[in-house]
């Protein structure tokens, strides 16, 4: 290793945090020579949610080059969002409105998850290790352990997603508002639909009032891509109102949750409730594949900006950082994208400081781009968004870009 990435080597790292952010920075850094230890709290490795994720397909190819994910990683690709309104005269697929031009490379959750897990060095991941405090003397940082440890490390790096105990430490004056609307989700095995073909062409971005919900294909649960054996994956963005969230967030056993109800964890009676919701407001067909769909999960839509990415030797990463709406599709890519970020940083640089304050300096403005251009997301498609069924493609584009004007560069990362 040259004079200049030696910078890395031996460098003590402490990760807090064992999900896509936390595996991806961890792989990173011990790739550089760091002494790497990541923290997980939960008692087990993490679960596939059965979610989907869609990104440009340039991202899959860059982080494939990177080594972080498989090279056969089974991905669909998508040529458009396909815009579709209920109408009396379209009741069971919708008027389309806009066929809106995009490529988007569409994967699961779990296939990333396992794909980056894999890769983290033996002995580096330690479930049941929940951290409970974060402070720093010098350049040194502490993490204090649920079980009344404390270990002492160079560099911190948060990577424990919206919630992050790291924001709060570094920057408690932060806040995260919610949105007024949740994101209701869930998926169905192909073989439940009773027709496949209208899934076949994009990504379907269904509107009504007051919200709208976006479906499509993504490949099996064990990476079946063939006709038959694929997954829907579907989200609904509905209100829900400030003063309603809390009873919303009560799970089935009657606990407040906080910002989310997993699978399993949503009662009946409101189930049932969204089910009706999307009945008279989607299109036949969509609201076919909602009502299907068991073991859904929602969560509340909260957002920030923050003032940095890091403070002193303790680093923010992913959604611990600046957390935009899924809207922006930024999710688990924005965390590898901070972590390669942090890396190439650290190899680049002749000290820890300048690669930090260089790195924050860029992760921060990125970051903070993709609050705004989700939030832009956030009103044109829930909370003033048109009825589109009065509209044409022209009028569709012209509305689009009138309301969402934040450009972001949200992946860019290089190649090794």
């Amino acid at each position: 290793m040259d004079s200049i990435s030696a910078v890395a080597l031996g460098l003590k790292v402490g990760i807090v945090g064992g999900s896509i952010a936390g595996c991806a920075a961890a792989i990173e850094l011990a790739r550089l020579g760091c002494d790497v230890t990541l923290f997980e709290r939960s008692g087990e490795e993490l679960k596939d949610r059965g979610a989907g994720i869609g990104v440009p397909p340039s991202v899959i190819e860059t982080f494939r080059k990177r080594g972080l994910i498989d090279p056969q990683i089974p991905v669909f690709e998508a040529g458009a969002f396909v815009r579709r309104w209920r109408t009396i005269a379209e009741p069971r697929h919708g008027y389309l409105a806009w066929r809106q031009t995009t490529v988007m490379a569409l994967l699961n959750w779990g296939a990333l998850y396992r794909s980056l897990r894999e890769r983290v060095p033996a002995g580096v991941y330690h479930t049941e290790q929940r951290v409970v405090a974060i402070t720093q003397h010098g350049e040194r940082a502490v993490l204090s352990l649920a079980n009344g440890s404390q270990r002492e490390f160079d560099l911190v790096v948060c990577a424990d997603g919206y919630a992050s105990l790291g924001r709060q430490t570094l920057f408690p004056q932060v806040r995260l508002p919610y949105a007024g609307y949740v994101l209701w989700r869930g998926f169905l095995l192909e073989t439940k639909l009773s027709e496949s073909g209208p899934l076949e062409n994009g990504i379907h971005a269904v509107g009504f009032p007051g919200g709208h919900g976006i479906f499509y294909f993504v490949p099996g649960l064990k990476g079946e891509t063939e006709p038959g054996k694929r997954i829907v994956n579907w989200a609904v963005y509905t209100p829900v109102a400030p003063a309603e969230i809390t009873m919303f967030l009560t799970d089935n056993m009657g606990r407040a949750r906080e910002g989310s109800l997993p699978p399993g964890a949503m009662p009946i009676a409101t189930e049932q409730a969204l089910k009706a919701a999307a009945r008279s407001r989607l299109p036949e067909y969509y609201a076919e594949i909602v009502d299907s769909s068991d073991q859904t999960s929602a969560y509340g839509i909260y957002d920030c900006e923050v003032p940095a990415y890091r403070q002193g030797r303790v680093c923010l990463v992913g959604d611990a950082a600046a957390f935009a709406r899924p809207h922006s599709g930024a999710g688990a890519f924005k965390g590898m994208n901070d972590a390669a970020n942090l890396s190439d940083a650290l190899s680049t640089n002749t000290s820890i400081e300048t690669a930090l304050s260089l790195w924050n300096t860029e992760r921060t403005t990125a970051g903070n781009q993709i609050v705004r251009f989700g939030n832009q997301l956030g009103r044109a498609l829930v909370k003033e968004i048109p009825d589109w069924s009065t509209m044409n493609a022209a009028k569709m584009e012209s509305w689009f870009t009138s309301l969402v004007t934040e450009k972001t560069e949200m992946f860019g990362v290089k190649e090794k």
